[in-house]
């Protein structure tokens, strides 16, 4: 209860917040309709409530309104009116951005299928790594690494393919922790087990890859002063 409330009931709508002022901007989308974008917000505090009152399958259920109507109100699997901002990082990001809103679709569909088949916690761990890795991880890799080095003193990201290789490898990780969580803990495959490490690895390495991009970008001088060397 406490894990859904801190996500579902406050990360994951900031990050549509965030979403609906920056992705018009990156993404080059249309303006997000903000209707749907209170709809996915109410829907999603419903679903905490009900969960208030252990009505979980309720709850559940409701989740995957709120992820398809937050993809629906900020359009972000619909064709972009303008091109995407990719300058200073690498050209995947705005396919990444739009890949962690499928793991928010995947997170809600693990959410109903736990609270209806979990035995031994594999699918609520799975459903939960989804979430707040695959979905909320993957938000922070993807828009940090465009908007971090901008205001830290208008400095430009340190390596584009560390940002490519952070994200692959955090995508990986994430989606075999959540295959292999459901396998291993609920019986259906005894050799998960020596999956789950492997995952862990990946995901370490991710966030590792991740930091020293950031590292390396902030040890660089602001790019004015650095044009100013240069000429």
């Amino acid at each position: 209860m406490l894990v859904a409330l801190q996500t579902w009931g406050f990360l994951v709508p900031a990050i549509w917040g965030f979403n609906a002022r920056w992705l018009p901007v990156f993404l080059g989308l249309g303006s997000p309709r903000v209707a749907l974008l209170f709809t996915a917000l109410a829907a999603a505090w419903i679903s905490l409530l009900a969960a208030f009152f252990h009505q979980l399958t309720i709850s559940a259920v409701i989740l995957p309104i709120a992820a398809l109507c937050s993809i629906a109100g900020l359009r972000v699997w619909e064709t972009a009116v303008q091109p995407a901002k990719t300058q200073g990082v690498h050209r995947s990001f705005p396919h990444f951005v739009r890949f962690a809103y499928v793991w928010l679709l995947v997170a809600a569909g693990l959410w109903v299928w736990a609270a209806w088949g979990d035995r031994n916690g594999g699918i609520w761990g799975a459903a939960r790594h989804a979430l707040t890795v695959g979905f909320i991880s993957t938000m922070v890799f993807s828009i940090g690494q465009r908007i971090l080095p901008a205001f830290g003193a208008a400095r430009v990201l340190y390596s584009p393919q560390l940002m490519l290789l952070s994200l692959l490898t955090l995508s990986l990780g994430c989606t075999l922790r959540v295959t292999s969580e459901i396998a291993a803990y609920e019986g259906y495959w005894s050799g998960a087990w020596t999956l789950l490490p492997v995952s862990a690895l990946l995901e370490i390495g991710a966030v590792s890859l991740f930091a020293a991009n950031l590292i390396m970008t902030f040890a660089q001088p602001p790019a004015h002063l650095r044009s100013a060397t240069a000429g």
